[in-house]
């Protein structure tokens, strides 16, 4: 038959786009977290010339499990924005509907408000209005509708806003702006509203700060780019609590968040950030800070501005003159204090668009060195280099930017290439996009060993055992430890892995699993020389995990790599007591550390009692054997500690 023919015969349907499963796909589109999301919205709000910006949390009192508790069931933005007409009302929930493509602002492809809702719930519904709220129209996207065959959008309608948000705004309602509810949430990270809203407190207030701000606190006072900020905002979470009926909505005005800004500078007043150390900003601008690198992409000069900062000195020792501590930290390790902790919830090179910031990049720094803490990176571009960084369309991360923290242009050699400069031609005419970044990675990098020089402390080391010895050996322990249970037949997942797999395969898998971690290559090719260099069969990182587990286990050609989850709560209590950073610490420091320790281990076994008080019968006693079996496993390893360490040398 031919292909005319066959077109007669029958009516075939190939859209580009099947708009059920479309839609589906898009729900998994790559939101690190609610707040991510959440941000989504507040792009819109800040670029519609919103000066307020109201979060919702409503959340139903629910009974689970015989206890009465509060279940988080709407998120919503509200602004005082410039509104929509119906056409562009409509327009919001369509997958690349944006309007704002010529790249000036804070948007990207038009995806933020369909994606960014899809990803958290199954439903959205907006109210926009432009002359009196009593003339809002309403739209929505909902699953339901899309499953049920629904190929457009229904023309707006009007429709009255919720009641609940017009008694819960803290600012009222203005007479333009638009509210956008989510409703049927199945995957939001939190189901309490106040829990939403303090964990996303950090993130809102470091990627806003600049708006939250008033001008004279915003940039560096050469930069003349204020009017592209606009006014301040403000940005306010509001939690509202239903009853079991669903009705009642009341406040608890104790809840109510004022997002503050957070600054990774260090350099801003009025941030998150607590200031009990004494006068003036935690941190100084280094002195070649702010510079400014020029970049030709599309026959136009873009400049890149980088600036530097790092902690004064009264901020890490309470016993300098400026230093003003709290009786309770004064005498201890800055890195304990709160401002130390802030600072370390900070770590990395923050990356600015737009004004907005996109992510903070860790792969600039080194994840074992306290010391990160306390110098900081910031790198801020327009939106006219969107494709020169690998900007992603959700605006959570820079590819290329991110692949260019380890590049080291020595492991790019082709045979027959010996320069720097062979490499940059090549890979020109490759057409690789990080060669449009080798002078910003490079003028990058100098300034972060510059400001990393400025935050380094000489510490006298005292005592003949310290905590990175004392790390070292509990790996050298258990390593023996592995090596007699493999001697005596105990055959492990690694072990067999390791007799069927080559050295250079062991160490590219190793590699591998670390940069999975969010490990950056440089130190997770650091990590794996030093595991095999010593012949360890274990190794111990930190890094930031999605999931509940405070540790993590993995089995892999040689060595057994144990997780330490730095997103648990347990990390905040135990990395104190396990750093390595105490050779400096004063004696009353190292008794509240070992404490605070004591305390940390308590909650750990009473967590897991409580884990076993709760379980079925039929579960306990599986449960109870583990915790049998482990326990022999650690008497093994104990073992093994009492006869590698003298007592002499435990001092």
């Amino acid at each position: 038959m031919a292909l005319t023919d066959r077109a007669d015969a029958e009516q075939l349907s190939f859209s580009i786009f099947n708009t059920e499963m479309a839609v589906h796909s898009m729900r998994d589109s790559g939101y690190k977290s609610t707040a991510h999301a959440l941000a989504e919205l507040i792009d819109n709000s800040v670029e519609a010339g919103a000066t307020t910006i109201e979060l919702f949390g409503v959340s139903r009192r629910e009974l689970v499990s015989e206890r009465e508790t509060l279940r988080l069931k709407e998120l919503a933005v509200l602004d005082n924005g410039s509104g929509m007409t119906p056409d562009e009302l409509r327009g919001s929930l369509r997958y690349g509907h944006g309007t704002r493509l010529r790249r000036r602002g804070i948007g990207r492809f038009g995806v933020g408000l369909p994606n960014s809702s899809m990803s958290q719930a199954r439903r959205v519904d907006i109210w926009s209005w432009q002359a009196g709220r009593a003339n809002a129209c309403h739209a929505r996207l909902w699953i339901d509708d899309v499953e049920a065959g629904q190929m457009e959008f229904p023309e707006p309608s009007r429709k009255p806003l919720p009641d609940i948000y017009l008694e819960a705004s803290q600012y009222g309602f203005s007479d333009s702006g638009t509210l956008v509810v989510w409703t049927e949430m199945d995957r939001v990270e939190w189901t309490r509203a106040a829990t939403t809203f303090k964990n996303a407190e950090a993130l809102i207030g470091r990627i806003y700060r600049r708006f939250l701000l008033p001008s004279s606190e915003r940039l560096h006072i050469d930069d003349v780019r204020d009017q592209e900020i606009g006014g301040q905002r403000r940005i306010v979470c509001v939690p509202v609590e239903l009853d079991a009926n669903g009705t009642n909505p009341t406040i608890d005005e104790r809840g109510i968040l004022h997002v503050r800004p957070n600054d990774p500078l260090y350099l801003m007043s009025g941030t998150s950030c607590p200031e009990d150390f004494g006068p003036g900003p935690m941190f100084e601008e280094l002195a070649a800070s702010p510079i400014d690198v020029e970049i030709n992409h599309g026959g136009e000069v873009h400049t890149v501005r980088i600036r530097a900062s790092y902690a004064r000195p009264h901020v890490r020792a309470s016993d300098h003159p400026d230093a003003d501590w709290p009786d309770n930290y004064a005498g201890g390790d800055a890195g304990h204090t709160p401002w130390g902790k802030h600072a370390a919830s900070n770590l990395g090179v923050s990356l600015i668009r737009a004004h907005r910031e996109i992510e903070i990049d860790k792969g600039w720094i080194n994840n074992y060195d306290p010391v990160e803490r306390w110098w900081k990176v910031e790198v801020d571009f327009p939106p006219a280099l969107d494709e020169v960084f690998g900007v992603t369309n959700n605006k959570q991360g820079a590819m290329t930017f991110q692949r260019l923290a380890d590049f080291d242009w020595q492991r790019e050699l082709l045979p027959g290439e010996t320069t720097f400069r062979a490499v940059r031609e090549r890979m020109s005419l490759d057409g690789d996009p990080r060669v449009h970044l080798f002078d910003l990675q490079y003028q990058v990098q100098k300034t972060c060993d510059m400001v990393r020089q400025k935050a380094k402390l000489s510490k006298q080391k005292r005592g003949p055992r310290h905590a990175q010895a004392a790390a070292d050996d509990a790996d050298r322990m258990a390593t023996a430890e592995i090596q007699r249970r493999f001697k005596e037949g105990q055959i492990g997942s690694s072990d067999r892995a390791t007799l069927t797999t080559s050295q250079e395969d062991q160490r590219r898998i190793q590699v591998t699993s670390l940069v999975q971690r969010g490990i950056s290559e440089r130190e997770a090719r650091r990590h794996v020389a030093e595991t095999l260099e010593q012949g360890n069969k274990v190794r111990w990182i930190h890094a930031q995990q999605n999931n509940a587990a405070f540790f993590d286990v993995e089995s892999q050609p040689g060595v057994i790599q144990v997780t330490f989850n730095a997103s648990h709560p347990v990390f905040t209590d135990f990395y104190e007591i396990i750093s390595p950073d105490v050779d400096s610490l004063e004696p009353d420091d190292a008794i509240e550390r070992l404490a605070d320790g004591a305390a940390a281990f308590r909650l750990l076994l009473y967590s897991w009692a409580r884990l076993e008080d709760e379980l079925p019968d039929e579960r306990k006693r599986a449960i109870r054997d583990l915790r049998n079996d482990w326990g022999k496993y650690a008497e093994d390893f104990f073992i093994i500690e009492e006869q590698a360490i003298a007592p002499t040398d435990r001092v």
